[in-house]
């Protein structure tokens, strides 16, 4: 009598927690109907790591950009990107290529308004030794186009310091 064995061995996956300290430099253009165009340029450092094969970048908002208290954390999943937002200014906000999304605002007087986001462009690079992030989108509220905004995430392992 003969027996054979057959040993199957699941796929051993390397489960690394990469976590490290990264700069930022984001570029934002926002276009409201019948107002110039706002834009905001930050510099500031981040913390970039991996869970689940998914990028986070999570930073401290400033003064400049009108968000003080506020941690921003980008999930970034392929051609999907989740802007959330907790402390003084919460808010969740979900862009994806040619989708429309809607989530909650948090405005400067406490109330919480619902917005929508239709998303036309997501270029994302952004990989463990950082990389490019670009979002082209509108917000509507109340199903009335409020305003169009480009926004791009440049993601480095050393500050771009720039001589002017």
């Amino acid at each position: 009598m003969s027996v054979r064995s057959l040993w199957i061995f699941p796929a051993i996956k390397e489960h690394r927690n990469m976590k490290k300290d990264v700069w930022l430099t984001i570029s934002s253009q926002q276009q409201f109907a019948g107002c110039d165009e706002e834009n905001i340029d930050l510099q500031t450092a981040a913390t970039l790591y991996e869970r689940g094969g998914k990028y986070y970048i999570a930073y401290e908002e400033s003064e400049l950009t009108g968000l003080e208290g506020t941690k921003t954390t980008v999930k970034l999943d392929g051609k999907t990107v989740a802007l959330i937002r907790t402390g003084t200014f919460p808010s969740h906000m979900l862009f994806a290529e040619d989708e429309r999304h809607v989530g909650l605002y948090q405005t400067p007087v406490g109330s919480e308004m619902a917005i929508a986001t239709h998303t036309s462009r997501v270029h994302n690079t952004i990989g463990e030794n950082g990389g490019h992030l670009i979002i082209d989108y509108t917000v509507e509220v109340d199903n009335s186009l409020m305003g169009e905004h480009h926004f791009e995430m440049t993601v480095s392992t050393k500050p771009n310091i720039q001589v002017v």
